[in-house]
């Protein structure tokens, strides 16, 4: 069971990494450096696969 969570968690996370590296180097490419933007939007990064996975995620898989 909490493979099936792992599993989610991990491919929610690629993605959002995916989506934001790619909003990141196209649409921000003025000014501001890249790394500032990393630093900002690290909790939202790491936010949304965390709690997107838990909301997913039944009872069993939990162990509760």
């Amino acid at each position: 069971m909490l493979s099936k969570f792992a599993t989610r968690f991990s491919i929610i996370l690629v993605s959002v990494l995916v989506l934001i590296a790619m909003a990141i180097h196209f649409a921000f490419t003025g000014g501001r450096p890249s790394v500032e933007l990393w630093i900002v939007l690290f909790p939202v990064i790491l936010a949304i696969p965390i709690l997107s996975a838990v909301f997913i995620a039944s009872d069993s898989e939990l162990g509760v």
